[in-house]
């Protein structure tokens, strides 16, 4: 008789087992996979930590456009005229006086009309809309860089300490941050009292074909 327990005992704890393996089996069909984190965003801080870790400071960051310096209001009013009243929480836009180019400024939330945080320059390839008109050809920054130079030039102007981006085969975007409390030799961040300064010049084809420079809304 206890031989004839111990036997089922041991043939029901195997069927047990066998039913708990088949059932991990089952579940495993049923796993999904968990996407991975964004990859662009992953790689470009992982470049953005190379520049860190060599030293590499970006110094010479870009700050107006046609003499509207960024978060000047005095400058936004003597180009753009005394009845100008740019609003915050928007982005107003401009264009070129043949047309061609398109300027975005962009005010940011609280801030007071006609306080520029945020440059962007491209093409301007919609003739429906009527924009307001600046007399200027092209659209420069204080840098000298407008729409159409090469990355040589850019690279020239701005130096070495980008993250390289590349959209497709013939595009190519130069991202450069800066961070407090790293800060440019102008002392940017601290005296427009603002934690992050970007700037992307994207090229197509190597032209530039377009800009936009700024303070993130901290």
């Amino acid at each position: 008789m206890k031989r004839i327990f111990i036997s089922i005992m041991a043939i029901t704890l195997f069927a047990n087992c066998n039913n708990s393996n088949n059932n991990t089996v089952d579940k495993s069909d049923r796993f999904e996979l968990v996407p991975e984190a964004d990859k662009d965003i992953r790689e470009e801080y992982e470049k953005q930590k190379d520049l860190k870790q060599i030293n590499c400071s970006f110094s010479n960051p870009d700050t107006s456009v046609i003499g509207i310096k960024i978060r000047n209001v005095e400058s936004t009013i003597k180009i753009l005229g005394e009845k100008t009243k740019l609003q915050g929480d928007s982005s107003h836009i401009f264009i070129s006086r043949d047309n061609n180019q398109k300027l975005s400024l962009t005010v940011h939330p609280g801030d007071l009309h006609n306080q520029i945080s945020i440059f962007k320059i491209s093409y301007f390839k919609n003739s429906n809309h009527n924009y307001k008109k600046i007399n200027s050809k092209e659209f420069e920054t204080e840098k000298g860089i407008k729409l159409g130079i090469n990355k040589k030039e850019i690279i020239e102007k701005l130096g070495n300490c980008y993250v390289a981006k590349d959209s497709v085969q013939t595009s190519i975007t130069l991202n450069y941050r800066l961070e407090s409390p790293a800060d440019s030799k102008t002392k940017l961040l601290k005296s427009n009292n603002m934690p992050i300064y970007y700037a992307t010049y994207m090229l197509k084809n190597d032209k530039l074909e377009r800009i936009e420079f700024g303070f993130e809304y901290p």
